[in-house]
Parts: C-alpha cells; structure tokens; sequence
C-alpha cells in the first residue's frame, strides 16, 4: 500500500489598500495576502499546519510581515474605502504612522 502526504502551501489575496509603502516610501497598491501551509495526504489538504500575513508593495515589491489583527484591520479599511467615495489621498498601513497633511485652502466664489 502506497501512502502519499506533504505539505502544501495556499496564498489568497485579501484585499489591495492603496497606501504609502513603509520600505520605499512612495504611495502605491499594497496586497494583503493570507499565506496557510497545510499537511495534506493523497494531495487533499487536511490539517492547517500555520498561517502568516504579509502585505506587498506592488511599486518596489517588498513584503512586509503583517500580524493578524493588522491584515484584518487593513481589510476593514480597504472595505471601507471601497463603500464610501475616497478623496484620493494615500493612507498609511496599519502599525505606521502618516505623514500630516496640510489642509486645503477654502475655494472663494
């Protein structure tokens, strides 16, 4: 009798926040992925071994560690975001503090 087991390793993508990038500094898409390496047997995953978070700049291409509340709370943001019309402006991800930004001037007409 033949046994066949591994390990297997599944990324899904949670949501993309646009963000100002902690390692390059720029504003750009940040990917928020929830990576989870499974024990599977016969090639069907059946025992979750571990999971991990990790947010990506899609400019400079470094990822970044993400503890699990800081990936649920920058999908809550990007949800967020998504429900109500944005202003454009580029918000920094979670456990990073953003930059002070000066008020617009009043349009006289």
């Amino acid at each position: 009798m033949f046994l066949i087991f591994g390990i297997k390793r599944m990324a899904r993508r949670l949501a993309t926040v646009f963000a100002i990038c902690a390692q390059c500094g720029s504003p750009a898409a940040q990917v928020v992925v929830r990576r989870t390496t499974w024990f599977s047997l016969f090639f069907i995953p059946v025992v979750p071994l571990g999971t991990k978070y990790a947010s990506t700049c899609t400019l400079c291409g470094v990822s970044t560690r993400l503890d699990k509340e800081q990936a649920l709370r920058t999908v809550v943001l990007a949800q967020q975001m998504a429900d109500t019309p944005s202003s454009g402006a580029p918000v920094a991800p979670p456990g990073i503090p953003q930059a002070p930004q000066a008020p617009s001037p009043p349009l006289n007409s």
